[in-house]
């Protein structure tokens, strides 16, 4: 036999119950001791006063009452005054019955297929669901979650096998790839609508930025006086006069920028439409520019040095996913919350998809119902026996014990008045 479950300590409602068993017990016996202080009083004083017959009567039936209802309730649980009387302690002699009704009950009636599924139906699982799902602190709790599982499966991938993995696959692909004709057809979406043209916009204030940084000027004007020959170089006039040319560049250049910004028929733009529609041309019927691209696919396949920048690869992108995962104001984690809220709306205004939860719980319910209600119902039955006398007959007279010292106090109140009518009947009758 297992050891009598114990607890580290009783729940508030465990102790409301046993104070309120305390309250009905004592209030059982008081009412019993008082039928008997009533009892001894008025048989004492009878001579004298006719009428305490009524009285007698009356309380001496209590006590009968009261006792025998006490020895019926105490009888359920123990026996009477430790006397190992037949039919008492009821519950403990017959607790492997017990054990066996309540797991076929729980088999048979409360986990029955048609009843589960009835209160799976009333229950709305998939309203509710989305209920749950629509509160922030709840959209939160998802978010965080998937943001501790996403991170947990990033630190536990093995790092060699990823890379050979990324490797392999990356190299496998550029086998297969037909890079030109994804190159053209890149290009040939980027034109639609002339959406190339932020390209052309870009490299321009890439280029322009570029030549604003000071090192970048210096040698410029260094190459500008290195081609001036014919200038002196005394006081440095040479590089006063490359400066001078590189400024007027600069301004050159920005003219041009802004000219190109504001103009979108720009020469500039229509030149760069032709070279772009050139290439897309090239890339899908000229053999020989075809044949370059399929020979730049080959060396990079087999070039070790791309190979190692695809085994790094990896390693670089699994530690910025953990980075963006370990932060809570980080693109990637501001995307997560927003794909969740986006997921819970949704979900939460439409029925269709509640209905469809519904549909699936009560689709593979029944074949998992059908597989484990008995071995809950065994399991049930299992932990009852498990439990010693003691313990079982305390639990139960937790739970019911009140209502039925309920019965002891209604039993000395109904005892008495029977009791009462019976004298009168008798007194009547004589």
């Amino acid at each position: 036999m297992m050891p009598t479950p114990t607890a580290p300590f009783q729940s508030a409602n465990e102790s409301t119950k046993r104070a309120r068993l305390r309250a009905a017990r004592l209030l059982a016996v008081g009412l019993l001791v008082l039928a008997g202080a009533t009892y001894a009083i008025a048989r004492y004083f009878r001579p004298g006063h006719p009428w305490l017959g009524f009285l007698a009567a009356f309380s001496e039936a209590a006590m009968v009452g009261a006792l025998a209802d006490w020895f019926a309730v105490v009888a359920l649980f123990r026996h009477p005054f430790g006397l190992p009387l037949p039919h008492t302690a009821i519950i403990s002699a017959n607790k492997r019955r017990i054990a066996d009704s309540l797991g076929e009950f729980i088999q048979s009636r409360f986990l029955s297929t048609d009843k589960v599924l009835e209160g799976i139906r009333a229950f709305a699982p998939g309203r509710r669901i989305a209920k749950w799902i629509a509160r922030p602190e709840n959209s939160a709790r998802i978010q965080a979650f998937l943001g501790r599982a996403l991170k947990r499966v990033l630190e536990s991938i093995d790092r060699q096998q990823a890379r050979d993995f990324l490797t392999h696959a990356i190299a496998s692909g550029l086998d297969t790839l037909d890079a030109s004709t994804l190159a053209a057809q890149v290009l040939r979406g980027l034109s639609e609508n002339r959406r190339h043209q932020w390209l052309l916009d870009e490299a321009l204030e890439q280029l322009y930025r570029f030549l604003q940084h000071e090192d970048v000027r210096q040698e410029l004007v260094h190459a500008i006086a290195r081609h001036m020959e014919f200038v002196p170089s005394t006081l440095n006039l040479d590089e006063r006069l490359g400066r001078a040319i590189l400024q007027r560049l600069y301004d050159a250049l920005q003219t041009v920028l802004q000219a190109v910004r504001e103009d979108r028929d720009h020469v500039l733009r229509r030149r760069f439409d032709e070279v772009v529609m050139d290439i897309v041309d090239k890339l899908m019927s000229d053999e020989a520019f075809r044949a370059r691209m399929k020979t730049i696919q080959t060396e990079l396949r087999h070039n070790p040095e791309i190979g190692s920048a695809f085994s790094a690869l990896w390693d670089e992108l699994q530690r910025w996913l953990t980075g963006q995962l370990d932060q809570a104001d980080t693109p990637l984690s501001r995307r997560l919350a927003t794909a969740v809220d986006e997921l819970a709306g949704t979900f939460a205004n439409s029925p269709r998809s509640h209905a469809w939860v519904d549909a699936q719980i009560a689709f593979f319910g029944p074949p998992l119902i059908e597989r484990y209600r008995r071995t809950l119902g065994l399991f049930i039955t299992a932990q009852v026996n498990s439990w010693n006398d003691a313990f079982l007959v305390d639990q139960i007279e937790l739970n019911i014990g009140r209502d039925l010292q309920f019965i002891r106090i209604n039993g000395t109140l109904v005892g008495g008045l029977v009791g009462l009518l019976i004298h009168a009947l008798t007194r009547l009758l004589a």
